[in-house]
C-alpha cells in the first residue's frame, strides 16, 4: 500500500513539474516576491585577534520593483570562540575576563538597487542595517568577590547585541525551476560588541536559491 501511495505521489509531482517550471520561467525579475534559502560563511576574530571563518545558514526575502526593492534575511553563524569583557574594577588580579561564546544570529534589512535591464542575470546592491546577536556567552570563574559574577554577567549582556550599517552586493541568475544567487556583505564591527576582538569589519559571503512566488504588486 505504501509503495502504491509513493508511486502515486511521484506521478503527481511528475505531472505538475512541467507546469511549475514553465510558471517559474515565465515570471519576470521585477515586481516579484522571492523567498530563498542560503549558506555561506562569516568572518569573526578569535581571542587572539586572528580572523576566522564560520559556516552560515539562513533564509531571505526579496521584493523587487523595476530598479529597486527591499531585502530582509535571517541567518546564523555556527562556531565556538572566546572574547573578553571588562572585569570588576575592585578585582586586583585582572582588568578583563575571558568569555566563552558560541554562534551569532543576524537579521539583515536593506534597500536594494537593480541597475540596468536584464533577462536572466540581475546584478544588485543594497544598503541597510544588520543586527548581530551572540547565541550564548558565559564567563567561567573563579571569582574573587561575590559581585564579580554579577558584573561579568551584566557586561556580557551589554555586549551581546550590536547594530551596524551593512553593504550588500551580488547577482541573481534565473533558471527554469528557480533562481540562483551569490552575494557578499560588509559591516563595521562595533567596538562595544562582544566579538569585536580588534576586528574592524565583518564580512559575509553567501550562495543560495530563490523561488519566485508571484507578483509584488496588485494587478487589479
Amino acid at each position: 500500500m505504501r509503495t502504491i501511495r509513493a508511486l502515486a505521489a511521484a506521478a503527481a509531482v511528475a505531472t505538475m513539474a512541467p507546469a511549475l517550471a514553465g510558471a517559474q520561467q515565465g515570471r519576470p525579475f521585477k515586481d516579484a516576491w522571492f523567498w530563498g534559502i542560503k549558506g555561506g560563511g562569516m568572518t569573526y576574530a578569535n581571542a587572539a585577534g586572528t580572523t576566522q571563518q564560520a559556516p552560515v545558514g539562513g533564509i531571505d526575502w526579496l521584493i523587487t520593483r523595476t530598479h529597486g526593492g527591499l531585502y530582509v534575511a535571517g541567518s546564523q553563524a555556527f562556531f565556538s570562540s572566546q572574547a573578553f569583557v571588562a572585569d570588576n574594577p575592585n578585582t586586583p588580579y585582572s582588568r578583563t575576563r575571558s568569555v566563552n561564546v558560541s554562534d551569532v544570529r543576524r537579521l539583515d534589512m536593506a534597500v536594494m538597487g537593480f541597475p540596468g535591464t536584464h533577462v536572466f542575470f540581475h546584478p544588485y546592491a543594497g544598503f541597510g542595517m544588520t543586527l548581530f546577536q551572540v547565541g550564548s556567552a558565559a564567563a567561567p570563574g573563579p571569582y574573587s568577590l561575590p559581585a564579580d559574577s554579577g558584573t561579568a554577567a551584566q557586561n556580557i549582556q551589554d555586549g551581546r547585541v550590536s547594530f551596524s550599517p551593512m553593504l550588500l552586493v551580488g547577482g541573481q541568475w534565473r533558471f527554469r525551476l528557480a533562481s540562483v544567487f551569490v552575494q557578499g556583505t560588509a559591516s563595521p564591527t562595533q567596538k562595544d560588541f562582544l566579538l569585536y576582538n580588534g576586528n574592524a569589519m565583518t564580512f559575509g559571503y553567501e550562495v543560495g536559491v530563490r523561488y519566485n512566488i508571484g507578483s509584488s504588486i496588485d494587478k487589479e
